[in-house]
């Protein structure tokens, strides 16, 4: 379980987390869903230890920042945005650095590689430059990065950015199976019918401020998406899956 007790993290110019407390178990995919700069990012920057935010973040009633390199390198891993080294990599050794602080044998880790590539249909890049490769492509080899620790924290800055709709979906789909196989994992996500369908619970983030916690048709009610995203939204529910037409109010 992993347990928030008054996060806040400060920016230059105002709070970027303010006050945030919520628990969530494991065995869970959660989706963090607000407008642009509402703290999506930041959140799962002070879970993963980032970003210097006050307040207690445990896991399994354990501090996160209590935890030696080794045992935090076998409970969390993050996936950010956009983190590409500008030198010349190939694709697996981008991946290896996921299992750096893991101690386990060679032949394990390239295990772990090859299964977590063939899972994220990667095989075919094997020992390419990350230079040859597209946005897309490279969005698969960080979240390839973040599984092959196998985790019990699993923490992704919007996985499906630069995707497209095959690989979206793919990707959707890894990640709820990882969370039903015990791992929480926790994602940023924009795609509001995604969310919807996929996630077992939401948190609805704006200004830094937790605004609801709980199962999707719990947060994504008409009052709380006008007060959030300055919309109204009609919701279509149905046995092919879910889908909204939202205008400006």
């Amino acid at each position: 379980m992993l347990t928030i007790e008054n996060g806040s993290l400060k920016g230059e110019t105002r709070l970027r987390l303010n006050n945030i407390t919520l628990s969530i178990d494991s065995g869970k995919l959660v989706g963090l869903i607000g407008p642009n700069g509402a703290g999506k990012s930041s959140l799962l920057k002070a879970i993963a230890g980032i970003e210097p935010a006050s307040g207690r973040f445990s896991w399994n009633q354990q501090l996160l920042s209590a935890m030696k390199d080794t045992e935090r390198a076998n409970t969390l891993s993050y996936m950010a945005q956009d983190d590409i080294p500008q030198w010349d990599m190939t694709m697996a050794d981008i991946i290896d650095i996921g299992l750096l602080k893991s101690r386990i044998s060679r032949s394990e880790r390239q295990r772990r590689i090859a299964n977590v590539c063939a899972t994220l249909n990667l095989s075919e890049f094997n020992g390419h430059s990350i230079q040859r490769l597209s946005r897309g492509e490279l969005q698969r080899v960080l979240l390839a990065r973040a599984l092959v620790a196998e985790p019990e924290l699993l923490l992704c800055d919007e996985p499906t950015n630069a995707l497209d709709i095959y690989h979206q979906l793919n990707v959707l789909q890894l990640l709820k199976k990882q969370s039903e196989q015990g791992r929480l994992v926790i994602m940023a996500i924009h795609d509001i019918p995604q969310a919807a369908e996929y996630c077992d619970e939401l948190i609805l983030l704006d200004k830094g401020e937790l605004v609801c916690h709980g199962q999707p048709f719990e947060v994504l009610t008409k009052a709380n998406l006008a007060e959030t995203f300055g919309v109204h939204a009609d919701w279509i529910c149905n046995k092919r899956g879910v889908a909204w037409q939202p205008r400006p109010l």
